[in-house]
């Protein structure tokens, strides 16, 4: 999970015509998801560490 927080959360995407796109919901991998899980339960655990005032502050950013 140290690497989620260390590096930017998963994007997953996929190349057409030499362009980097999303790839929809149906078509994550295993892998994909297995990422994604992760980068999740990385962001619960640091929230659940915050106090209320700290949680409510940060709580709307979209990233670090």
């Amino acid at each position: 999970m140290w690497l989620s927080i260390q590096n930017k959360s998963h994007k997953p995407i996929k190349i057409k015509n030499d362009i980097e796109i999303f790839k929809t919901i149906s078509e994550y991998t295993d892998n994909d998801k297995k990422l994604l899980f992760m980068d999740v339960k990385a962001m619960n655990i640091l929230y659940y560490t915050l106090g209320k005032s700290e949680f409510d502050r940060i709580i709307l950013y979209k990233n670090t």
